[in-house]
């Protein structure tokens, strides 16, 4: 089978961590492969299934509770309109289908099994155009559309008798803030691949069980596994607008494994003193004047902060093109600062045409000066093989150069890969060595996983009273991983005196975080009344919170309550 895939991606507004633990997820997954009148598919339906069982374990909630699969008009349509009605008040709508795909008169039309056309004038009638699933989109309310089209190049309906029939799927126009991205280059076919699943379809399944993996770093490692699978015969495609925010497929309570993207951080110098509230802003605008001052006056830090004041919009209009002119020239001055912020506004395509390679380029430059947030990037560009072919040994390189420099954040991924064995033989004591230097920085993610490692006995001896300080210092700092590790802990009386109370308060502060086990665990105690009054309707809505979050435990859980009976 010959394939294309389009993925439209209609961001409607910023995408915050905080709303994605919380947000509610429809997808509509279909994938038609036993036709009835044209050949007969090997892997739609097994992509469908493949992605289907994905996209639940990442919080999303499935119409018809699972890949819909051999589907034909009829009920093509009903699932259609049903995803419509479900979409409505989501925070993400994602439709994905697998199967035969034509285009006619510049239109992409997706295949029932049923579907037996003769002419052109049956289309309507016996297809489904493509631009019908973003209608159900459109004005839902949703915060970001996704739209999955892997559908068979070759044109199982040549015969229709038009010049207007093409092989292959139309490009289909990307609106403002929509992403656009092909399995391969518009005008080559892509390969079915040797295994059960295509290859675009395995490499995304495998990007989005990744967490922490942004939707623009996802299709970047997508595009080189297919385009390394394939011997370079496939070649993904990617055409995007700007898109101002982020979206992960996986939940952040996963993320401290992976090294996560930057971010534009508040000036030191406005931080000082900065509050939470309305008044940070009028603090950074009070500052303004004076940084603009010396920046004018060549101090490259001065430079620095005020383009970070323009590229946050802290005090002032936002305007990237005005960040990047004060961070080029202090750049200029040879701060590696400034050459760090460039490298971020390239990866991230703010006010700049996205670039791993001129990203790199810049990440480099501050590197060579030791700038450990740069060493850092750097070691995630070759771990992720941004801009370059990926090479764990460069990334172990410069992620020891800025542990080395004491770099907290460095020494916790260098643990990470060590307790995980990635790219490197798993060794629990060199990983326990790294957290240990991080946490005594105070570093929560450390502290975190230093306290699992004594709990577990791994590469430390066996200590739960240590395990549960280690967990007390996280879980004071807000690590919400922490504290629902520290609740446990008090519920079953390791390390601490038993004490339902206290678990109870840790859980539920990490269930609040959008923490799924916390969720889990807090409905538990409900559920079994552990020191607390037994409530079903409390544990429902605590398991019904992790289970949003894809946590499979929480959705037995839920069978479990409505098997039993009411109390009567």
């Amino acid at each position: 089978m010959r394939r294309l895939l389009l993925f439209a991606v209609a961001v409607c507004w910023v995408i915050t961590a905080q709303a994605q633990e919380n947000e509610r997820r429809v997808a509509l997954v279909i994938g038609n492969a036993v036709y009835q009148h044209v050949d007969r598919l090997a892997n739609p339906g097994n992509d469908a299934k493949l992605i289907a069982d994905t996209l639940r374990k990442s919080g999303f909630m499935l119409v018809g509770g699972a890949a819909q699969r051999d589907v034909d008009k009829a009920a093509f349509d009903r699932l259609v309109r049903e995803f419509g009605q479900q979409v409505q008040g989501a925070e993400v709508a994602l439709f994905y289908y697998a199967g035969h795909g034509m285009q006619v008169q510049g239109t992409n039309w997706l295949l029932p099994v049923d579907a037996n056309p003769t002419r052109v004038q049956d289309l309507d009638f016996q297809l489904v155009n493509a631009e019908l699933v973003l209608k159900q989109m459109d004005g839902a309310g949703t915060r970001l559309n996704i739209v999955l089209l892997d559908a068979c190049r070759n044109n199982p309906f040549a015969n229709l008798g038009t010049r207007a029939v093409a092989g292959g799927l139309a490009q289909m126009r990307a609106p403002e803030g929509t992403l656009i991205s092909f399995a391969t280059q518009p005008g080559n076919v892509a390969v079915d691949g040797t295994g059960a699943d295509g290859p675009y379809a395995t490499a995304l399944a495998d990007a989005i069980r990744q967490p922490g993996l942004d939707i623009f770093h996802l299709f970047n490692q997508v595009g080189l596994k297919v385009k390394r699978d394939t011997q370079g015969s496939q070649l993904p495609w990617l055409s995007s607008s700007p898109i101002d925010g982020e979206f992960y497929f996986a939940h952040n309570e996963a993320a401290p494994d992976i090294m996560p993207a930057p971010t534009l951080e508040m000036p030191p110098s406005v931080q000082a003193g900065a509050s939470r509230d309305a008044g940070a802003s009028a603090q950074a605008s009070d500052r303004e004047q004076p940084l603009r001052e010396l920046a004018e006056k060549g101090q490259p830090q001065a430079q620095t902060d005020l383009g970070l004041l323009y590229a946050r919009g802290a005090g002032v209009v936002k305007d990237y093109s005005v960040a990047m002119q004060w961070f080029q020239r202090a750049a200029e001055q040879g701060s590696p600062r400034a050459q760090y912020y460039i490298g971020m506004m390239y990866e991230r395509g703010y006010g700049v045409p996205r670039s791993y390679d001129t990203a790199l380029d810049w990440y480099r430059r501050a590197a060579a000066k030791d700038s450990a947030m740069a060493e850092i990037a750097v070691a995630r560009f070759y771990g992720r093989g941004l801009g370059v072919e990926r090479d764990p040994a460069q990334r172990a390189t410069w992620l020891l150069r800025a542990a080395e420099q004491g770099n907290a954040q460095a020494q916790f991924i260098l643990g990470n890969i060590y307790r995980r064995g990635l790219d490197v033989p798993q060794d629990f004591a060199a990983a326990a060595q790294w957290y240990r230097r991080a946490a005594l920085q105070e570093f929560a993610p450390a502290e975190m996983q230093l306290g699992l490692m004594y709990e577990r006995g791994n590469g430390v001896p066996q200590d739960n009273a240590q395990a549960a300080r280690m967990l007390r210092q996280a879980a004071e700092k807000g690590n919400a991983a922490a504290q629902n590790a520290l609740g446990m802990m008090y519920r079953r009386g390791q390390g601490v005196k038993q004490d339902y109370a206290e678990a109870q308060r840790w859980l539920r502060a990490s269930a609040e975080q959008g923490n799924g086990l916390g969720a889990l665990n807090l409905g538990i105690l409900y559920a079994e009344g552990l020191g607390v009054p037994r409530d079903r309707v409390e544990a429902r809505q605590w398991f019904e919170k992790a289970a949003a979050s894809g946590n499979e435990a929480a959705v037995a859980r839920l069978a479990r309550l409505d098997a039993t009976p009411r109390a009567q």
